[in-house]
């Protein structure tokens, strides 16, 4: 009966010291934002780094096209990810093309890692993940004033 106390005791203990070590990973947030991410990261002189912006799973990614940031500190390890939180559009210079600023944060570590500016061919890929109607149904046509080729 004592060995039965004393295996109730130490696993009781061992339980609430598996709590104490574990690591809290921050939640994963809503679609579509769970399957975005940022990967393969490269720096480029000392201030400026490229990311993959990609969409998918772990099974099968999607890369979107890459974004560049100034004066970043990004880890280069190509198995380090940047979860994205959440993006919101940003006002437009050219009306036809989105731009968005995407919170991130440290995949496997939840910390806050700032925030990244999506432009160009990669917002309007990620626009149409987003369901915008404009972006899905836009078709190139040739501009009718132009003078080129008078």
């Amino acid at each position: 009966m004592q060995n039965f106390r004393a295996i109730c005791l130490v696993s009781i203990f061992t339980a609430s010291l598996t709590g104490c070590a574990s690591v809290n990973s921050r939640p994963l947030p809503p679609a579509p934002y769970t399957y975005l991410s940022l990967a393969a990261c490269r720096h480029y002189g000392s201030t400026i780094v490229d990311c993959q912006l990609e969409y998918g799973t772990n099974f099968a990614r999607h890369r979107l096209g890459s974004i560049q940031q100034m004066g970043r500190g990004y880890p280069s390890a190509d198995d380090h990810r940047y979860q994205v939180v959440f993006c919101a559009s940003v006002p437009r210079i050219q009306k036809e093309l989105p731009n968005y600023i995407c919170q991130i944060y440290g995949a496997r570590s939840g910390v806050d890692a700032g925030s990244v500016l999506v432009k160009g061919g990669t917002a309007v890929r990620l626009a149409k993940i987003f369901g915008d109607q404009e972006q899905i149904r836009y078709r190139w046509m040739p501009d009718r004033w132009s003078r080129v080729g008078d």
